[in-house]
């Protein structure tokens, strides 16, 4: 199981370990008898076997914080997969690679905003925000007093795409989140600041002071008064030879403060702007996922 490692980055109030490996980094949170994992990521190796080695017991489930399948593609390898109705219409959606190298004949079990997860002396709080992704939610680890944001909060960029396909030949399942959408969710985390020390992101690095939440916070409305970010989108980890980078078409924008980063669509400002159809992929991965979805 070479092509992943494991780190425990927290001991005290519960020990919490990152695992690495192809896509997004996954969250492994021992209880006394089993543990749980936050995300599964990419790889076509059982990532389940390496977490059940990497803190001697059992690990039968994952809970997913959203649907893209850098944190998705493994979770056939477990028994019990937790995810909203939204993550679950595009989990299996292989972003164009080989749906026959995953494990995909699995269901989910649906969970809703407020919900929790719970193991063996530890539960996990579901937290919608519909924002990142269609339905994607944040999980509050209540014994760790953590927070795992998935792809909302993170120190490189948080992307605000649209949804990607949940049919064949479908490009958008669902129009980018707007700023205004986006600010509800950072306000939604900030209400449970008084519950957690440390942030978790699945990208780019962890853990996140709280403070993050409030930094997206002043940059979200300074958008909604009217700033305008640059029409460059590249920054740390993010540039024009991904699959995911925004086609100039598109009309994405990057604005940068107080060292967070956000990539939005300059058309979805305020929720009203949905009415704006969208007809043309967002992204080259909008248009490969179009042709790869898992049925």
């Amino acid at each position: 199981m070479a092509s992943f490692t494991a780190e425990k980055l927290a001991e005290s109030p519960a020990p919490i370990y990152r695992i690495r490996g192809s896509g997004g980094d996954s969250y492994l949170l021992p209880g006394r008898d089993s543990a749980i994992m936050i995300d599964s990521g990419m790889s076509a190796e059982n990532i389940r076997t390496f977490a059940e080695e990497s803190c001697s017991l059992p690990v039968p489930s994952v809970v997913n914080t959203h649907s893209h399948f850098d944190h998705t593609g493994g979770n056939g390898f477990f028994d019990t997969i937790y995810g909203t109705a939204g993550i679950s219409r595009s989990a299996k959606n292989t972003f164009g690679g080989d749906p026959a190298l995953y494990p995909l004949d699995y269901d989910f079990t649906i969970v809703k905003d407020k919900d929790i997860i719970e193991i063996e002396g530890r539960q996990i709080e579901v937290i919608l925000l519909d924002s990142h992704s269609p339905e994607n939610i944040a999980l509050l680890d209540i014994q760790g007093r953590a927070l795992f944001p998935g792809d909302e909060i993170d120190s490189g960029q948080v992307l605000l795409l649209p949804g990607y396909a949940e049919k064949p030949g479908q490009f958008h399942a669902k129009p980018a989140a707007s700023i205004e959408t986006f600010l509800g969710a950072m306000y939604k985390l900030q209400a449970q600041r008084s519950r957690f020390d440390k942030i978790y992101p699945a990208h780019n690095g962890a853990p996140l002071e709280p403070d993050y939440i409030d930094r997206y916070i002043t940059l979200a409305s300074r958008l909604l008064e009217g700033d305008e970010g640059s029409s460059d989108c590249s920054g740390r980890g993010y540039h024009a030879g991904m699959g995911h980078f925004p086609l100039p078409e598109a009309n994405y924008r990057r604005y940068e403060l107080n060292g967070v980063s956000l990539i939005y669509c300059a058309d979805l400002i305020w929720d009203a702007d949905y009415a704006r159809p969208q007809y043309e992929p967002a992204t080259e991965l909008h248009r490969a996922s179009a042709q790869s979805i898992h049925l």
